[in-house]
This record gives structure tokens, C-alpha cells and sequence, in this order.
């Protein structure tokens, strides 16, 4: 059918969702004060608790239970689930047209793959539109979107998608005609270095949110805007069929970066960021506990971003009535050889989508995205049990669409 799945899913259950009575004292979260999603039980006082709350609460106090007890971990009693399996709850979708009442075991089912009215992506033009017309839409007006790949710049139908072997033969190909080029005629490296020149300038205008902001917001880290070409509108993004053009943000260095990094300031290329640090290649190999980073560097990147204290990160626009879109991101794993990243995107503080990746210590890699129109992103780590190492993750650059 061509839909591209949207994960976002059920965390908190209001007790207005509930048909029918409710008893409070027993099957709502004691933290969110909301019916208990997930249980999770405390084996020392037998208070439960949603699988989230208690994450996030450990989070901030280890082992520490929101009843003074030292938290263990068991399975939640028979008599909850037998009450919670009870309930009968109306679909998240029901402002669009849902009038079903589900099971509390089939509601995340329900929401995330079975309700016609729960909003999705068409997987060919990337529409946001109901599920149930879907189909409708794919037979009659849909029109392809068209991508830009970063590394070899090929231009493709996102619903086709990039093969890595096409683009690393792209790639090879664009490099053995620049280099016979050169070879036959010397007189166009002058034209390779033109290139190389706009590549450079294009750089200085990594993001169009900074085009949104008045001058006045402008810092010393603020990259600065083109000086030859036309800067593009903010409605590039309004044609299905031109071929996107992207623009990085991949923190280089400034005359106000301190060598041993520190909070990136807020209006750093027009965003404001929390709990997300700056960390120079240099510092890093002088620190030995630092040496998770130093497989994030290469000759083009001596400078990474990174979250404080393995907590949630995020990267936000100061006037939520102006929007951005990311094409993708390349990140990676600091200390552990793999852990669950969730990347929640949101429009006017209204969650849009989420979507749950996986990172690796060897190399950053690249995760395309195609959110578009979307106000804030938010990096949370799935938290690790049995380790002292916190959850930190490096952000190595962001692609925004121009």
C-alpha cells in the first residue's frame, strides 16, 4: 500500500479514555497520576508504576522509589493485570473520526497498525493524511517526491529509495571523471577549484531557521548567509517534483569555542539547544576517558555535538510558529556497543512522529528522517541497567532541507 509507518506510541493513558468506572487508588501511575501503561512493580513497598515514569524517575534518582524504598524491579500482581485487562478505552484517534472502543491488550495494536483513522506519511510524496485514505490518494493525486543523496548526489524517487553499492559507485565515478578530466585539460582545475569555493561558502549557510531569525538574534556562532547566490525561501520544500537541497549543520569551530567544548549557545544557526555540548577532536585524544569520541572525527570533522550526562537532548526553533525540515542526521554510540536512541519530532509542542533507532560505537551513521514543517527534535537514550557509563551519544551533523 505504500505507507510509511509512523511509531508513535501510546505512553500515557488519561482515565477520560475509560469507558466506565475507574478505580484510581489501583490501576492509575502513582508519578503521572494516569492509568498504568506497561506496569512495572517496586518488590519492596508493591507500588506500580508505567514502564515510562519510572524509567524517566530512575533516570534522575537511581534505584531510588518514589516510596522511599530502594526500587527492585518485579512483575506486576495478577490482580492488576486482571484489572487493567478489564478496561475498555477509546482510540488517541478519536478527534479524527475513531469511535471504537479497544481492549487495554489491543490498544497499542490497535493504534499504531490497525486504526483507519490514525495519521500516516504517503511513502511516495511524504502527505500527512488519515490511513483510510491512503489509497484513495496513491490513485489519484500523488506525486513523488524527489531526494538529493548527500554523498553522491544522485537524485532519486524517495519511493524507490538509494542503494549504498549505487551510491559508493556514484561516488567512484564522479572522482575517476574529475581526476581524467584534470589529466586531459589542467586548464579545468581552475574550474574544481571554483567548485571547491562554492562548496566552502555554501557551508557558511548551514541551515535556513537561521534565515528566520531577525538580525538581531545573530551571534558570533551564527554561520552566516550566502554572499553571491540568491538565499533560498522558506517554501523551497512546496514542490513535489524539484529536487531537494540540503544544507549542514556540523559544528565548526568559531572564535568564541572553548578547546574543551561547552553547551552550544542558543542561536547557534538560528536553534536553540538543550543539554547538547560541543567536543574538539584535539581535546578528546588528550583525555582517555574521552576516547569514545574519537571514531566520530575524520580529516573534514574535528569538532562533534554530544548530550550532557547521557540525558534527553533536544534542538528546538526559538519561535515555534516558524518550522524547519530535516532530511537526516549522522550519530553514533559513545560508550556502549549498542543502545536504542528515540527521536521525537514535534509541531507547535504537539508530538508528530517518533522513531526508535538503533547506535553503534564504530562510526556514526547516517539515519534519514524527512520531517518536514516540524518545530523541535528531541534525542532520548533508552536507558541501560548494570552500568555505571551514562548514556551519551554523539550528533555529528544535521541535513536540513532548504
Amino acid at each position: 500500500m505504500g505507507e510509511r509507518k509512523k511509531m508513535v506510541r501510546t505512553e500515557s493513558l488519561s482515565t477520560d479514555r475509560v469507558d466506565g468506572y475507574v478505580d484510581d487508588d489501583i490501576i492509575t501511575c502513582p508519578i503521572c497520576m494516569n492509568i498504568i501503561w506497561k506496569p512495572v512493580t517496586c518488590q519492596k513497598c508493591e507500588n506500580s508504576f508505567c514502564l515510562k515514569c519510572i524509567r524517566l524517575w530512575l533516570h534522575e534518582k537511581p534505584n531510588a522509589c518514589p516510596f522511599n524504598c530502594r526500587f527492585q524491579e518485579r512483575k506486576p500482581p495478577a490482580i492488576l493485570i486482571k484489572l487493567l485487562s478489564r478496561l475498555k478505552l477509546t482510540c488517541q484517534n478519536k478527534s479524527n473520526g475513531c469511535t471504537l472502543l479497544i481492549p487495554y491488550e489491543g490498544l497499542e495494536k490497535h493504534e499504531l497498525a490497525e486504526c483507519l483513522f490514525r495519521l500516516t506519511e504517503c511513502s511516495q510524496c511524504s502527505k500527512e493524511m488519515l490511513y483510510k485514505n491512503l489509497v484513495e490518494h496513491q490513485d489519484t493525486d500523488c506525486l513523488p517526491k524527489k531526494l538529493t543523496c548527500l554523498k553522491c548526489y544522485t537524485v532519486y524517487y524517495q519511493k524507490d529509495g538509494h542503494e549504498n553499492v549505487d551510491c559508493l559507485r556514484k561516488q567512484t565515478q564522479l572522482i575517476d571523471e574529475a581526476i581524467e578530466a584534470c589529466n586531459k585539460e589542467p586548464s579545468k582545475m581552475k574550474h574544481f577549484e571554483r567548485i571547491a569555493q562554492l562548496y566552502l561558502r555554501e557551508q557558511k549557510n548551514k541551515d535556513y531557521a537561521q534565515r528566520m531569525q531577525s538580525q538581531d538574534d545573530e551571534q558570533d556562532w551564527t554561520p552566516s548567509a550566502p554572499t553571491e547566490e540568491e538565499q533560498p525561501s522558506s517554501n523551497t520544500t512546496g514542490s513535489s517534483n524539484v529536487p531537494l537541497r540540503i544544507s549542514t549543520i556540523d559544528f565548526l569551530q568559531s572564535s568564541r569555542a572553548k578547546k574543551e567544548g561547552d553547551h552550544i549557545p542558543n542561536g547557534y544557526a538560528g536553534f536553540n539547544w538543550e543539554n547538547i555540548y560541543y567536543m574538539f577532536e584535539e581535546h578528546a585524544r588528550g583525555n582517555f576517558q574521552l576516547k569514545g569520541f574519537l571514531n566520530a572525527y575524520n580529516p573534514s570533522r574535528n569538532c562533534v555535538a554530544f548530550n550532557g550526562r547521557g540525558k534527553a537532548a533536544s534542538i528546538l526553533l526559538p519561535n515555534s510558529s516558524n518550522k524547519f525540515s530535516l532530511h537526516s542526521f549522522e550519530a553514533m554510540s559513545v560508550y556502549h556497543e549498542s543502545f536504542q536512541l528515540i527521536v521525537s519530532s514535534y509541531r507547535s509542542n504537539v508530538l508528530f512522529a517518533v522513531k526508535n533507532i538503533i547506535l553503534t560505537k564504530k562510526n556514526p551513521i547516517l539515519f534519514e528522517i524527512n520531517w518536514e514543517r516540524i518545530d523541535k527534535i528531541t534525542f532520548t537514550p533508552e536507558r541501560i541497567t548494570g552500568t555505571v557509563k551514562p548514556e551519551t551519544f554523539i550528533i555529528a551533523c544535521l541535513n536540513l532541507v532548504l
